[in-house]
């Protein structure tokens, strides 16, 4: 192995000598840039790769993991505004563990977590500050959990507590949402928010949580007046109700008419009266007896009739009647029964619905049919795109009625109640895009010219930097100084034996013969050369053929001199 390096060594040092002074210089500079890109490769591909650590951090989290970073000495990279923390690749995953056995939390909130290292003799100013801090955290918290939202602020206004009823006011909250970028929270989920921190504060009103967003925008509506707010609700239901029904017309119809050949509207009128009704009824043929009372009396009793002198001497009792006066006699014989009955009774509480339909009013626009037109051949006709010719032609009679049959089946139209129903057969106009599809084609036309000429340009400065640079400095560099093949080859037995002794040309002395001591030089000197000259000439065609060629006009020009 040493041998061979030392024979590349040393055929590498000959054929440098032989060059001029610049081509060396020239070798030197392309061998200087190789060396130089070579290493810039090398050192690229060994410096460390860093990776995501976290991301979406807030300044108290980068801060907190920087610190731990630094104590366990690991490099790091802050970016995206000190929001993301890259570490090498190979740390990534034993970091994130390491991170989470520390029990770092990535909210940046405090919530009941602030009365877990409570000082002794604490103000109650304090404790209620606190108190305030607790509950906003855990707001924040718990917003955070939603869909979309990525941080969220809540700044609480809880005023003090007042014996006057007059004085009272309700708490108010406003909120700050910072919502995931492409992402907007509907109506639903933002009134969501609002119930969620009205019922976590005692008094609190819906109305009295404003919701901001992270560009200041108010994204709640918070009317006031109770009415307004209910007659809003109304008007979004019943736009609702106008929205279903449309929807349902036009995926029924469009099943026959064709995509987009189908307009529906509807306009539903809805009832919000409350009413109740109570409603009793008696069943008299079941009745069952619960209670009896009867009550007997049975009475004889006598007295004589008025006598002597009237006054109140003669009605003094204890007087003995008079014989011979006659008697007044009183009977009693009374009997008194009461029952008490239970009869069955339903009694039956109803309270109508609060939106019932009272009426529903409908209108329909279809587009009618495009036919292909026949030429006289009864063959279908065909424009310039060699694209079929269409005409219009609307419904019958027959098929809107049943399409009306269809849709009043669908929506449950009722005529009693005065609904209505109508349904057209219009031509739609068609909106002409072929200016517009033109514009697209010589844009496209455009980008696709654009990108086959820059690469074209690319290419070719390539071909002409290969062709014009690359290629000549090869050859100027690689080219032998010899001008002939006849100054190339040895002349005599003595410079090929001192060729063969000194390796003056590099990988030559394998392709010169061997000069055995007992053969006669004189003798095999002629077929040594012509041997040699054929396989050089084998070798090197293209510079034999040169050669050649200047020899046949080497000898012309001498013979036109002569």
């Amino acid at each position: 192995m040493q041998d061979f390096l030392k024979q590349i060594t040393q055929n590498f040092t000959e054929f440098f000598k032989s060059l001029d002074a610049n081509r060396k210089i020239g070798l030197v500079a392309v061998g200087a840039m190789i060396v130089i890109a070579m290493t810039g490769v090398i050192m690229w591909a060994a410096k460390t790769q860093y990776k995501l650590l976290y991301t979406e951090l807030s300044k108290e989290d980068a801060a907190t993991i920087s610190q731990l970073l630094e104590a366990g000495k690991i490099n790091y990279q802050v970016a995206d505004d000190g929001k993301s923390i890259y570490v090498p690749e190979d740390q990534v995953d034993i970091w994130r563990l390491e991170i989470a056995k520390k029990g770092v939390d990535f909210n940046s909130t405090i919530g009941y977590e602030v009365f877990d290292k409570q000082a002794f003799g604490t103000t109650s100013f304090v404790q209620k500050i606190n108190k305030q801090r607790a509950l906003e955290g855990e707001l924040m918290k718990t917003i955070k959990h939603i869909r979309g939202v990525e941080r969220a602020r809540v700044h609480l206004s809880l005023p003090e507590s007042s014996p006057f009823v007059t004085e009272k006011k309700p708490p108010g909250a406003s909120v700050v949402l910072d919502v995931t970028r492409g992402l907007t929270l509907t109506k639903e989920e933002i009134k969501g928010i609002q119930h969620l921190i009205a019922a976590s504060v005692d008094g609190m009103r819906v109305k009295d949580v404003v919701i901001i967003d992270s560009k200041g925008s108010k994204m709640t509506e918070n009317v006031g007046d109770a009415m307004a707010q209910h007659t809003a609700n109304r008007l979004a239901l019943e736009s609702k109700v106008n929205t279903k029904y449309e929807s349902q017309i036009e995926e029924i119809l469009k099943r026959v008419v064709g995509e987009g050949k189908v307009i529906a509207k509807v306009n539903v009128k809805m009832d919000f009266t409350e009413s109740f009704e109570t409603r009793t009824a008696y069943d008299g043929e079941n009745t069952a007896v619960v209670s009896e009372v009867a009550n007997s009396q049975k009475l004889q009793g006598r007295r004589p009739s008025p006598q002597g002198i009237p006054g109140a001497r003669s009605n003094l009792p204890g007087e003995n009647p008079q014989p011979g006066i006659p008697e007044t006699r009183n009977d009693v014989d009374k009997s008194l029964v009461t029952k008490n009955y239970n009869v069955p009774k339903t009694v039956t509480q109803s309270k109508k619905p609060t939106a019932q339909v009272q009426a529903v009013s409908v209108a329909v626009m279809v587009d009618g049919k495009r036919i292909p037109v026949m030429d006289e051949n009864g063959e279908v006709l065909l424009n310039d795109d060699s694209l079929p010719v269409t005409k219009y032609e609307p419904w019958s009679e027959a098929e809107i009625a049943n399409f009306k049959a269809i849709v009043a089946s669908a929506i449950g139209i009722d005529e009693a109640r005065g609904d209505k129903l109508v349904i057209k057969n219009m031509e739609f106009a068609k909106e002409d895009l072929s200016e517009a599809e033109a514009l697209l084609r010589q844009r496209e036309n455009r980008e696709i010219i654009k990108n086959l000429t820059k690469y074209l340009m690319i290419g070719v400065l390539i071909t002409l930097l290969f062709f014009i640079v690359v290629r000549p400095f090869i050859q100027w560099v690689t080219e032998n100084t010899v001008e002939s093949i006849e100054d190339f080859l040895p002349k005599t037995i003595e410079e090929l034996e001192k060729i063969q002794a000194n390796q003056k040309l590099p990988g030559l002395e394998d392709a010169l013969p061997t000069i055995e001591d007992k053969m006669n030089p004189e003798k095999i000197e002629g077929n040594m050369i012509r041997e040699r000259i054929i396989n050089l000439i084998e070798q090197n065609p293209a510079k034999a053929a040169q050669v050649v060629h200047e020899m046949i006009h080497s000898q012309e020009s001498t013979k036109e001199i002569a």
